[in-house]
């Protein structure tokens, strides 16, 4: 009778374990669920963020090219000793206004690659990643604000 003590001791400590593991099993595919679902949200918001920001420098490319343009019209309507000066200033701006183009869609193409690589892979720095990508888009898109915004300002004094 004393050798039944300890086995059903042990009987009952393993079902215990068990059951504990069980139930720590059957919550682990729910967290996992929980954070895979929080980082597609993660990475579907800065996709959406991206595709905005994209509209946006689009929207002032064009604006300036339009600016760019008028200028030209207006510099081949009316004769002018300082002609060759300014469609110099113009043909420069046009450059800068194409290289600039070029450059965002390298970076667009570049951030693309990159959002599909961190949600591809299953890692767990993933946040971290989207919040370093994130970073790098909006210092970019800054820094393509303000030579866009130099770029009509300059359109503005040749006027």
């Amino acid at each position: 009778m004393k050798l039944l003590k300890p086995v059903t001791i042990s009987l009952l400590l393993s079902t215990l374990l068990f059951a504990s593991t069980a139930r720590c099993a059957a919550a682990d595919p729910l967290r996992q669920e929980r954070t895979r679902a929080t980082q597609q949200a993660q990475t579907n918001e800065l996709y959406q963020r991206q595709q905005l920001e994209n509209l946006n420098r689009d929207q002032e490319l064009t604006q300036t090219q339009r600016q760019l343009d008028q200028l030209r019209q207006q510099e081949a309507s009316r004769p002018n000793l300082a002609a060759p000066l300014r469609e110099q200033q113009l043909n420069e701006t046009q450059r800068q206004l194409n290289q600039l183009q070029q450059e965002q869609q390298l970076n667009r193409l570049q951030q693309e690659l990159q959002l599909n690589h961190i949600e591809r892979e299953h890692n767990p720095l993933r946040q971290e990643q989207l919040r370093e990508l994130q970073l790098q888009q909006q210092m970019q898109s800054l820094q393509e604000q303000s030579r866009t915004k130099l770029m009509q300002q300059d359109l503005n004094r040749l006027r």
